[in-house]
């Protein structure tokens, strides 16, 4: 009784729907189509089995087509001119070996003999389309794991507010995709918070002013999250696709799985739309990865179990100036008036010269 009493006062509060737990639960299968599996299994590796200073190239169309694990030498999480220095390392390397046999060489070394066989029964030309494939990936381990421990504080409530939504409540993990359940997460995109709101997508959820930004209050984001999630859905009609909406956008993802009959996997296949690029073809099937990362965290992270969870700092969602002392403002008064006196009197001594 005091759940569905708390769920009620919650959906008053946020202007949800009171929806019963038995909605939810008919939305719980999130579907695996099998073209995305390798894409899931790459991702649970990146999550839970490589560190911060593995860098893995990837053919980014077909990550199954991983040529190398590159373990960045020394400790500690790596700079940003090492990830720089291991990225253009990498793919040198590696479009190198792949333009050499495209050129009808063979191998030279087991390096390459390596790379060939992945090529087995394909033509040259495939190489050299390869070389301008390549991806490196930073390994997430560390990262990932802190996002565990940082999740156990915000969950129970994001759970609370996915129901009430009616949504399934381990659409919650997407918040690992997003930011590691980091409140201060900033991308360069601008977009803030837990849930990465953008302010543009943002201002139709939430509060945002210059001096007011409920992207870093989680509820309030969440309550966003589960709106526009919801929106997504019932606009696009299944999980797959709301999903990458909340990465590409509805309108985009509309057009896109139009092309194709709302076939999820065959857009993200065949799709070569503006900005329809790795991030985008992978969103859903990190989501997957992460939630089964989560649903299985102690046999990914041993003894994690019985580590505390991490309680985050909090934020502040008021940025107001700091008020002025009376004595301060007048000062300021003065000395305006002081300066404009001064420019008054120079043009008129101007004024006067000629």
């Amino acid at each position: 009784m005091g759940r569905t009493i708390a769920a009620i006062a919650l959906a008053m509060a946020f202007g949800f729907a009171a929806v019963p737990n038995a909605r939810a639960e008919t939305q719980l299968p999130f579907p695996r189509p099998a073209s995305i599996e390798p894409n899931i299994q790459f991702w649970v590796n990146v999550f839970t089995a490589y560190s911060d200073r593995d860098f893995i190239v990837v053919d980014k169309d077909n990550v199954w087509r991983t040529y190398k694990v590159f373990h960045l030498p020394g400790d500690g999480q790596p700079t940003r001119e090492d990830i720089d220095w291991a990225n253009n390392y990498l793919k040198i390397k590696y479009a190198d070996i792949l333009n050499r046999l495209a050129s009808g060489r063979d191998p030279a070394n087991d390096e390459e003999r390596s790379v060939a066989a992945m090529f087995k029964g394909e033509p040259p030309a495939a190489y050299a389309a390869a070389a301008q494939n390549l991806r490196v990936q930073e390994g997430l381990r560390e990262q990932f794991h802190e996002g565990l421990l940082r999740s156990r504080y915000y969950r129970p409530t994001m759970e609370r507010i996915f129901r009430t939504a009616g949504l399934p409540p381990e659409l919650v993990t997407l918040a690992h995709v997003e930011s590691g359940f980091h409140g201060g997460s900033r991308s360069s995109a601008g977009a803030v918070g837990i849930w990465q709101f953008t302010r543009d997508t943002g201002k139709h959820y939430m509060k945002i002013t210059r001096y007011h930004d409920d992207r870093l209050n989680p509820d309030r984001e969440t309550v966003a999250a589960a709106k526009l999630l919801r929106s997504n859905y019932d606009t696009l009609g299944d999980w797959p696709l709301a999903i990458t909406a909340y990465n590409y956008g509805t309108g985009g993802v509309a057009r896109a799985a139009g092309i194709y009959g709302g076939d999820y996997s065959e857009m993200v296949q065949h799709y070569q739309g503006p900005h329809f690029g790795f991030a985008v073809k992978n969103y859903y099937a990190e989501f997957l990865a992460a939630m089964q990362v989560h649903r299985y965290e102690d046999k990914y992270f041993p003894g994690i179990e019985d580590e505390a969870a991490i309680r985050p700092a909090p934020i502040k969602t008021d940025f107001a100036p700091p008020r002025r002392s009376k004595s301060h403002t007048i000062r300021r008064a003065a000395a305006h008036h002081a300066a404009s006196k001064t420019t008054h009197h120079a043009k008129k001594t101007v004024a006067q010269k000629t």
